[in-house]
């Protein structure tokens, strides 16, 4: 979980439901994002930056 450890306490600033991939996109205070969503049945995350 250190991979989100950037994340932690972060503002969050809007939620795109869904986004532009079919999954949900989390923007955060300071140009972070978390890209959530679901590849043959398991979810899948992208944190950038990491």
């Amino acid at each position: 979980m250190a991979k989100y450890d950037g994340l932690l306490g972060q503002p969050l600033l809007e939620i795109e439901d869904p986004d532009k991939e079919g999954g949900i996109t989390f923007i955060m205070k300071d140009n972070r994002f978390l890209f959530v969503k679901v590849v043959d049945g398991k979810i899948e995350t992208v944190s950038i930056p990491e």
